[in-house]
């Protein structure tokens, strides 16, 4: 006998982001970029929910796009599959208390760690397969270098909203195009061989 959950629905662990069962998972309209929650697990992430991503990436106005396996901002562990676009500034940021790990899917990716002063401690380009930790307190930036990359970040929770992120005064804050680009011009700079 065939258990209820895998004949309605593709399994108890399939999702969909194009026709989402409102018992697996909820879109959060108050998120900055287009978001969604599982409300339940076990959750599967396969390359059909990658390609729904995808095509939301590419359909929603060129927004980044987020699954957060976890069910709510409060949840006490954060792993998220997240699409992001290349030409976006992603200031660079530290957590107190949360170190994060980001494994790429697809596309590239450049990383950079920072000291407290602003100065380059690493730079580095990450390809699907590779794995990379920050840790906690560390200032990092990320960098689509690909027209699109997915990867899976996973951190501490809870999303702590407005402080959740500090901010350096050595980078700038993004309302300044021309500082922007000087400054993101100066990090890709530094992934040249």
């Amino acid at each position: 006998m065939k258990d209820s959950a895998c004949q309605l629905g593709g399994g108890l662990s399939s999702i969909s982001l194009l026709a989402p069962d409102p018992d697996k998972i909820q879109s959060d309209p108050k998120a900055k970029t287009l978001s969604f929650f599982c409300k339940r697990r076990p959750v599967r992430i396969d390359a059909a929910v990658i390609a729904e991503l995808i095509h939301l990436g590419s359909v929603a106005d060129s927004r980044n796009v987020r699954v957060c396996l976890h069910e709510s901002p409060a949840a006490e562990h954060h792993d998220m599959i997240i699409l992001e676009h290349r030409g976006r500034y992603y200031r660079p940021h530290r957590h107190n208390r949360k170190g994060e790990c980001f494994h790429i899917m697809r596309g590239e990716m450049g990383v950079f760690g920072f000291a407290d002063d602003g100065e380059v401690l690493d730079a580095i380009r990450l390809n699907p397969g590779d794995i990379y930790r920050i840790e906690v307190g560390m200032y990092h930036a990320v960098m689509p270098l690909s027209d699109t990359v997915v990867y899976h970040e996973s951190k501490p929770g809870p999303f702590l909203g407005e402080s959740d992120s500090i901010y350096p005064s050595w980078a700038p804050d993004g309302s300044d195009p021309a500082a922007v680009r000087a400054y993101v011009s100066s990090l890709l700079d530094r992934l040249r061989p």
